[in-house]
């Protein structure tokens, strides 16, 4: 977001940073910033948490869940904050050289350099500032179907905005290029890579090819229709229709190339992605009947037995969730994820994995051990021996 072709370009950023002891000290200065302080202690990061801190002040029952929600945006308050210190303390050390160049004392410098950074930042990063929030985001009907949208929308405008340059003939052209290509493709190409853990695939050590084949196959149509997604939700109201329409019609179509029982259920969801906060109660409801569907035969051997694997538990966590608020399926996601770090039996790249927060099922793990499972109950009950169906892929469901 920092880097550009001028005095912060690549070559000039990797130099800067290489001055560690100044960076160290544009990396605290910045950090602690008033105006990096009050994006921490605020919630101006966007719209919704915005909501959260103001409904904290309050009071009432409402006012104590939401507090709860803002003590968990601390993490992503601490995030932000280091990523943003971290990619502009290059750029502000360059700045000030380059008003230093032009005559400035050193303290005007600063001064300038640091407002520079500050306006990027609000362009570049979540920003809940009036002028960074367009009157659809603002309105009653944007908070419900723009909810989440925060960051494609602001991406969208720089992109638009680079695009009316190149046609006018205005700025750099080879930085409105850049702006369009890295806002349009590349951090929306990495996002999404990253969030279905497509890297997993380097590691994929499945014998069956045409499994692997079909695995990777839907993890790039996920990418895909991800960064589709960004792009048009970025839109506002009218590619947020766009994006309900078109997931529809895949659903449609891919419950309608299975062989056997459908679930058209699926679609219903689905539609209800123009309002994406409702979708995500309903889906929460919908993961917690389907995790009882899935596993019957598990619940009734483990009873009400606690354990981090008992399907019970997931779905009640999930019901609550959706019905308070209160993420206990996230939570419970996370102690199985470090529980998972800590396994001695998952590779050490698994491992990792599952430390910095994906799950098992984006790991692959979570279907090999479920085959597995069924693999070691199929032998027990004399059906098969395990060796039969883990080595010579028997057929057993």
């Amino acid at each position: 977001n920092f880097v550009n072709w001028k005095d912060n370009n690549p070559l000039a950023a990797g130099k800067a940073f290489l001055n560690f002891p100044q960076f160290g000290k544009d990396f605290v200065y910045l950090i602690k910033s008033d105006f990096m302080k009050d994006r921490r202690s605020g919630l101006k990061i966007n719209v919704s948490e915005s909501e959260v801190a103001d409904a904290a002040r309050k009071g009432g029952y409402k006012g104590v869940i939401n507090l709860l929600l803002q003590a968990v945006f601390s993490f992503t308050k601490a995030g932000d904050a280091f990523a943003i210190a971290f990619g502009g303390s290059t750029f502000y050390r360059n700045r000030i050289n380059t008003y230093e160049k032009q005559g400035m004392s050193t303290k005007e410098a600063e001064a300038a350099a640091f407002e520079d950074f500050r306006e990027i930042t609000e362009e570049s990063q979540q920003s809940a500032r009036p002028d960074k929030i367009s009157a659809q985001q603002s309105n009653r009907y944007g908070r419900v179907i723009l909810a989440f949208a925060n960051t494609p929308m602001q991406y969208n405008r720089i992109i638009k905005r680079a695009v009316q340059d190149i046609a006018n003939g205005r700025g750099d052209l080879k930085s409105n290029i850049s702006k369009i290509a890295y806002y349009g493709l590349v951090q929306n190409l990495i996002f999404n890579t990253l969030q279905t853990a497509l890297f997993a695939l380097l590691f994929d050590d499945e014998e069956d090819e045409d499994k692997a084949a079909k695995t990777k196959q839907e993890k790039m149509i996920k990418v895909t229709n991800g960064m589709a997604d960004s792009i048009l939700r970025g839109m506002g109201y009218a590619g947020a229709a766009i994006s309900v329409i078109k997931n529809v019609a895949l659903k449609l179509k891919k419950e309608s190339e299975k062989e056997g029982l459908t679930n058209f259920g699926d679609v219903g969801v689905d539609i209800l992605g123009i309002a994406p906060p409702i979708q995500a109660k309903i889906r929460r409801f919908q993961q917690a009947g389907k995790t009882i569907d899935y596993n019957k035969k598990e619940i009734e051997e483990m009873g009400y037995k606690f354990s981090l694997d008992n399907p019970s538990y997931q779905a009640a966590a999930a019901v609550i969730s959706g019905a308070t608020n209160i993420p206990l399926d996230r939570l419970m996601l996370k102690i199985q994820n470090i529980d998972g770090a800590l396994n001695s039996e998952y590779d050490l790249w698994q491992r990792l994995a599952l430390g910095a927060g994906w799950n098992k099922w984006n790991l692959g793990i979570g279907q090999k051990e479920k085959e597995e499972k069924k693999a070691a109950k199929k032998a027990d009950d004399g059906i098969v021996t395990y060796e039969e169906v883990k080595y010579e892929k028997v057929k057993y469901d």
